[in-house]
């Protein structure tokens, strides 16, 4: 479940984390747009080598590494699997394209949650006429996904002490396996939901239409920079990809 800490928030103090939210959330768009533009290995690599660069800025780059780490196992079936069913002319190159591609856009969205605290999510939301409902729905959400971690680990500490064998035997067991975590991980997230619930009618949740909020947040000519090469940079890519004959990007597998 290390690949559920890409979703948690870090505290830092980095010209990253001090960018307006919605910059942050643009040009992570930007960044997963572009990912999605090419299905091949050297223009991933590109993205990926301007994206590694804003995590060191952000200093979260050893949590997007565990991250990696903990997504490892869907990335190498991802590569096993394609390679082996893929129809394509060179399926070697186009397993590591789509591998490639995955990273890319689970780094895009890294470095938005990384370093976007939950309220500072809400609020951008709100300001972006997002309804007020939906706003603290997703705020909710970047607040659960780390804590829904935390609880699968203290479940599979739980399970191993009561002797359940893990990380033993073929993968077809260890699928097995999965169950005696998943199971009891759904039925403390549903009665959390339901603690959530109560906690929100007590307290009037949606009793008022009116609402005020005690932080706005405004934009800096640093967060209008970011905004114009983020488009700058999605104009140039689309250009190149639709209107410009590019060489083979493949590589000679």
């Amino acid at each position: 479940m290390s690949f559920l800490e890409v979703f948690q928030y870090t505290r830092q103090d980095s010209i990253i984390h001090r960018l307006d939210p919605r910059a942050k959330l643009l040009m992570s768009i930007v960044s997963a747009t572009i990912s999605l533009l090419f299905l091949e290995i050297i223009p991933l690599l590109i993205v990926l080598g301007f994206l590694i660069p804003l995590l060191v800025a952000a200093k979260s780059l050893g949590r997007w590494l565990k991250s990696m780490k903990g997504l490892a196992v869907l990335l190498v079936f991802i590569l096993v699997f394609n390679t082996l069913l893929s129809t394509a002319p060179n399926p070697v190159n186009h397993s590591i394209s789509l591998t490639l591609r995955l990273v890319c856009l689970m780094t895009s969205f890294s470095i938005f949650f990384l370093t976007v605290h939950p309220d500072e999510l809400s609020q951008a939301l709100i300001q972006m006429r997002v309804p007020f409902e939906f706003a603290f729905a997703m705020s909710m959400a970047m607040r659960y996904v780390p804590t829904l971690g935390q609880e699968a680990y203290a479940i599979m500490d739980a399970q191993k002490a009561r002797g359940v064998e893990l990380d033993k035997g073929n993968l077809l067991k260890r699928i097995r396996n999965i169950i005696p975590i998943i199971v009891p991980l759904i039925i403390v997230s549903i009665r959390r939901a339901l603690s959530i619930a109560e906690s929100m009618e007590s307290r009037g949740f949606g009793a008022s239409k009116t609402r005020t909020y005690m932080d706005t947040l405004s934009f800096r000519k640093r967060d209008w920079g970011v905004v114009i090469l983020s488009l700058l940079a999605l104009l140039i890519v689309f250009y190149l990809r639709f209107f410009v004959t590019l060489p083979s990007w493949s590589l000679p597998f």
